[in-house]
């Protein structure tokens, strides 16, 4: 992807699947690229995966459940490289997504928890390196939203509700700051097979093939599953100057799952 080349990006939940293929995407096309995760271990191989394939990358270890934490990895990237152009937020507890099952049936931490996490978390990192993008001028920042948020599903309304939050957070900060040159979008993946969508698939009791296969066959109007590449292509693309005129979208990304 052109346009790309030299900016620093911090690309959160990248220790695998839809994040790792981000900041993999984002550093052949020339971007530094700041891994961030809880997962401290899967965030540094992400990064040395980068570094082995003769591009930009460190690591660092966030809990987006802790103000401080985010404060921190926007601190490091500073300190790193001077500057930061772009977030890619790839937020989300999916574990919880067994827990989540209806209003009535769910226990209220689940709910508190998703939002926390999927939301609230998201806000934190973007109030924190809004400022830094001001000064520099401009930047680019992708949320990860999610299909749940427009599909009306009678199970995970915490999922659902804080990926439209999210949504409408991203409504606000292209509206608040496009004309100071800070652009925000979101995309909306579909069912993606990665390694957090598959677990969460097994522990809801479902048979991982014969998920898919219905979700091909009956949700999807493609003729295969989403991969982590397909999502990352978007990514870069709104990150990047070539996607300088695209501000205050979702986009969905999901095999024809939902036509909007």
């Amino acid at each position: 992807m052109e346009g790309l080349e030299g900016k620093t990006i911090i690309v959160s939940g990248a220790s695998s699947g839809i994040g790792a293929a981000a900041a993999r995407e984002l550093a052949s096309s020339g971007a530094q690229i700041v891994v961030a995760d809880i997962d401290d271990k899967g965030a540094a191989r992400t990064a040395q995966a980068i570094r082995d394939a003769g591009h930009t990358a460190t690591s660092i270890m966030v809990d987006v459940r802790d103000e401080a934490s985010i404060k921190s990895m926007i601190d490091f990237t500073i300190d790193q490289y001077g500057r930061i152009d772009g977030l890619h937020n790839n937020v989300a507890d999916i574990a919880l997504v067994v827990k989540d099952t209806t209003i009535l049936a769910m226990e209220v931490w689940v709910w508190e928890q998703s939002l926390q996490t999927n939301l609230t978390g998201i806000f934190h990192i973007i109030r924190h390196a809004l400022p830094h993008m001001l000064k520099n001028g401009g930047g680019a920042i992708v949320n990860t939203s999610s299909a749940s948020a427009f599909s009306g599903k009678p199970v995970n309304p915490a999922y659902a509700s804080s990926k439209a939050g999210l949504n409408a957070l991203t409504r606000h900060v292209a509206s608040a700051y496009g004309r100071q040159g800070v652009r925000c979008n979101a995309i909306a993946p579909g069912a993606v097979r990665t390694e957090g969508a598959v677990a969460a698939a097994t522990a809801m009791g479902h048979n991982v093939e014969a998920f898919y296969k219905n979700l091909r066959e009956n949700v999807a109007h493609s003729h295969r599953d989403g991969t982590p590449e397909d999502i990352a292509a978007t990514v870069a693309l709104l990150l990047s100057d070539r996607g300088s005129w695209i501000n205050g979208q979702c986009i969905s990304v999901d095999g024809g799952w939902l036509f909007r």
